[in-house]
């Protein structure tokens, strides 16, 4: 019993290390509330498409800063500055009728700023949308990582409960071969028929395939988390 109690599939035995050889079977399957942290973190990590939100935000952050800034980018500004002399028209005027100029210098200065009026009513509008646009990627973050953290929770149930029933069906191969091997010798002794010993036979099959099924189901299981979190379970353990 001690030996199938140890008996671990082989996928398991192939990421276990040679000392200690159990360390991170003991992390993952005995403390659920260290290792689903740590699996969670790994498959947000390892997660496309939180990385594709990240970019989409990223995106949107640089739409709403050239939004804002677009204002600046339009405006139009003019200015007008001219110097010259006073010249005066004149009629009957005495001494005589013609034109006077005036030295006295004159200075004038205009400014004008034009911007366009469609900006000034749509700008509100385009960096609200941009605004709306980051939240709807944080918020599309936000679930996809709440959908991961529920995906990982099942998958490492799955994982613990297909261990579970490994185990049982090891425990009942063993036991189908014990029966059959006693059978065998009792049929030998003539104390079973042929239909009894057949019997046992049978139930041996059924337990073998039973065990190969179980064995399979976790494999698959434990391949799936993996696929899942970008990495082996046993360095997730093992590395703080």
């Amino acid at each position: 019993m001690a030996g199938l109690l140890a008996l671990h599939t082989s996928l398991a035995l192939a990421q276990t290390k040679p000392a200690p050889t159990e360390s991170w079977q003991t992390i993952f399957f005995d403390s659920p509330t260290v290792a689903l942290p740590r699996l969670t973190a790994a498959a947000i990590q390892h997660s496309a498409s939180l990385k594709s939100l990240e970019i989409s935000k990223s995106i949107s952050q640089e739409q709403a800063k050239l939004a804002r800034k677009s204002l600046y980018n339009i405006v139009a500004v003019g200015a007008n500055y001219s110097y010259g002399n006073l010249f005066s028209f004149g009629g009957n005027q005495a001494p005589s009728p013609g034109v006077e100029i005036n030295n006295a210098p004159r200075y004038s200065v205009n400014a004008n700023l034009s911007i366009p009026l469609s900006l000034l009513v749509n700008r509100g509008n385009t960096v609200r949308i941009a605004d709306l646009s980051i939240q709807s990627t944080e918020a599309a973050r936000q679930d996809r990582v709440d959908q991961l953290r529920q995906q990982v929770i099942e998958l490492y149930q799955t994982v613990v409960l297909a261990r579970k029933v490994l185990t049982l069906q090891q425990e009942a191969l063993v036991n189908a071969r014990t029966n059959y091997q006693l059978s065998e010798r009792q049929f030998r002794q003539g104390q079973l028929t042929l239909p009894e010993i057949s019997s046992a036979n049978s139930q041996l099959t059924s337990a073998s395939i039973a065990q190969e099924s179980a064995r399979n189901q976790y494999d698959t299981a434990f391949l799936i988390l993996e696929e899942i979190v970008g990495a082996k379970i046993s360095t997730l353990m093992t590395t703080r």
